[in-house]
């Protein structure tokens, strides 16, 4: 917030402000015209206007303008994707990929499944086992 600064070390007022204009006709100050201004749209009626509880905010500047933009826009995609409809033959996939109910398969956790390995995987598995004891030793020797 801006506050204006009030000091006037000449005490002369607004005249001095202006340029040192003096007052107009008879020494009468000079009154501001007041004019009247837009309605400018606020957060809170942006808010009231998204709850339903308002209509449609117009006059907005700045960020409100780009706020009230954005959830047009958001309201307008939101409409268009609860129009889209997932194909038929989706469902059918979705469906064919799921297990039995009687399956125990999908159910059972990784530690209580077989285990199936080849005779290769097997006599590696044996082989970095026993070199990893061979390291070991060698490094307790020391």
């Amino acid at each position: 917030m801006k506050l204006d600064d009030m000091y006037e070390p000449n005490r002369r007022g607004d005249a001095a402000r202006e340029g040192g204009r003096q007052p107009a006709e008879g020494g009468a100050p000079l009154a501001d015209r007041e004019v009247p201004l837009a309605p400018v749209a606020t957060f809170d009626h942006i808010h009231r206007w998204l709850d339903g509880e308002a209509p449609e905010p117009s006059g907005a500047r700045g960020d409100t303008a780009r706020s009230v933009e954005f959830w047009r826009r958001l309201e307008e995609e939101t409409e268009r994707r609860r129009r889209v409809v997932t194909p038929p033959y989706v469902a059918s996939r979705i469906m064919a990929a799921l297990p039995e109910p009687g399956s125990t398969t999908a159910v059972a956790p990784w530690w209580k499944k077989d285990v199936q390995l080849s005779p290769a995987t097997i006599v590696a598995l044996a082989l970095g086992a026993f070199s990893l004891g061979v390291l070991a030793m060698r490094f307790m020797a020391r």
